[in-house]
């Protein structure tokens, strides 16, 4: 397996994020300047989710009108049910990126107003 693999790519993201959570929990970030730079870091990332889940959701909506993505067996409530629950992925993937949207310009206000205390 390519060690680069969508999946694991995301696997790394959520260890990383979780590593973070580690650190910020056990004290090792204590500086204002820190802060300030984490905020911003992590304003990026979730920028980079507004872009990444429409993405995601264009993926999957490409391989069910392919022919990748299939209803198994049962006619056409197995049809159905697949073009149901494809459907419910996106909006579940457009209400997350919403949040992230959101999230985004909460954290930049957060940096902004951490910016002053930061300052050396």
């Amino acid at each position: 397996m390519n060690a680069s693999t969508p999946s694991l790519l995301a696997a790394d993201a959520g260890a990383t994020v979780r590593r973070l959570a580690r650190c910020v929990g056990d004290g090792e970030l204590d500086s204002p300047a820190e802060m300030y730079r984490v905020l911003g870091a992590l304003r990026l990332l979730a920028d980079d989710l507004t872009h990444l889940l429409p993405a995601l959701q264009g993926r999957l909506e490409e391989g069910l009108l392919s022919g990748r993505v299939t209803a198994g067996h049962g006619g056409g409530d197995a049809v159905a049910a697949t073009w149901d629950a494809v459907g419910d992925v996106g909006r579940a993937l457009t209400h997350a990126r919403t949040v992230a949207l959101l999230m985004t310009k909460e954290l930049e206000n957060a940096q902004v107003t951490l910016r002053d205390l930061a300052a050396p």
